[in-house]
């Protein structure tokens, strides 16, 4: 989840503050700051295609795809301290593992302090990430699993209509990219990919699947869709930022031509 808002009530001096909520598919490094938190990545080999080859708490080898998408990323919540000036121009609370709570009322806090445009990102075929491949005998995708995504999809759906009509100027919109990255699943060679049943990094999913620094990664990483067993690569993740943005932010299409009468 993104949420924008305009501290500056000039219309020629608003300026675009973005702040992230999520998990660790958008998380830029919230939990090396938390001791015990099993869900890292700051060893080898994450970050390995990051500018600095280093590993900086992002569950890929590069960028995540809230990076992809234009705008300048914004540093994780935990690195700053509490009365640092840049919590003003927009932070990542995104973690790895986290989850979903009713009790956390994040939109309702973000509205009060006068956040207006939030985009929620839909769920993609988590029956058909190489995590879950494995629990299937013929390493196919599991169709209850993605039939669960599918109903919670909906839901989420409904609920931001009715959020939509309560709030007076709320604009939150619905990313729905079930489609298009189920597409790039079922179909990687349009996309330049050869692989995405099974992750660059060889992961061991008896304890968790994440690319260890004793893995072994693969020999062209821009050949495969997953990074480990959950998370997409880093050119996975530059073609779902844009089929993301282009859903989001359509071309306007061109005007007709001017006909003339003789």
């Amino acid at each position: 989840m993104a949420a924008t808002s305009s501290p500056s009530p000039s219309p020629s001096q608003q300026q675009l503050v973005t702040f992230v909520f999520g998990d660790s598919l958008t998380e830029v490094g919230n939990n090396n700051h938390l001791q015990y938190s099993l869900a890292r990545s700051d060893f080898p080999w994450y970050g390995v295609d990051f500018p600095g080859g280093q590993a900086t708490g992002r569950f890929t080898n590069g960028r995540t795809i809230a990076q992809k998408l234009g705008t300048e990323s914004p540093p994780p919540y935990l690195s700053l301290s509490k009365n640092d000036d840049a919590l003003l121009k927009g932070v990542n609370y995104a973690s790895g593992g986290a989850g979903i709570l009713n009790e956390t009322g994040q939109y309702f806090r973000l509205y009060e302090l006068g956040g207006r445009k939030v985009v929620f990102h839909g769920l993609g075929p988590l029956g058909c990430i190489p995590s879950q491949r494995v629990k299937s005998k013929k390493g196919q995708c599991l169709n209850r699993v993605n039939e669960w995504v599918l109903e919670f999809n909906a839901r989420v759906q409904k609920l931001i209509s009715t959020l939509n009509g309560r709030f007076p100027g709320a604009k939150l919109m619905f990313a729905d990219t079930y489609g298009d990255v189920l597409d790039l699943i079922e179909d990687p060679t349009s996309y330049g990919f050869k692989i995405s049943n099974t992750s660059c990094c060889n992961v061991d999913t008896s304890v968790g699947g994440l690319c260890l620094p004793n893995s072994k990664m693969c020999n062209n990483r821009t050949d495969y869709v997953f990074w480990d067993a959950f998370h997409p690569s880093d050119a996975a993740n530059q073609i779902l930022a844009d089929k993301f943005f282009s859903r989001l932010f359509p071309a306007p299409s061109p005007a007709p031509a001017a006909t003339l009468s003789p």
